[in-house]
């Protein structure tokens, strides 16, 4: 799957667009296939590295939109293909 990506902080020029391997829901998680993403100030704030100690790499974006299309071990299959809106 792709993502944008920093592996640094600074300026635009640090997100980078990477093929990274797909993610894999654990027990009671979902996996969204994201459709949208929000991305704002605090993640400006996080790529600038003005927020304090981040874990790089790191994936810009806290709310997503999309489909789910992966289940964990515990999770209802009623949830597969479902719409869902996420703050993480």
């Amino acid at each position: 799957m792709k993502r944008i990506r920093q592996h640094e902080t600074g300026s635009p020029d640090v997100l980078l667009l990477e093929e990274v391997a797909d993610l894999v829901p654990g027990p009671g998680q979902v996996r969204i296939a994201v459709e949208v993403a929000g991305v704002h100030l605090v993640d400006t704030t996080i790529r600038q590295g003005e927020w304090g100690d981040v874990e790089l790499p790191m994936t810009p974006g806290r709310e997503v939109a999309g489909r789910v299309d992966g289940l964990g071990a515990g999770v209802d299959d009623a949830w597969l293909g479902r719409r869902v809106v996420a703050h993480l």
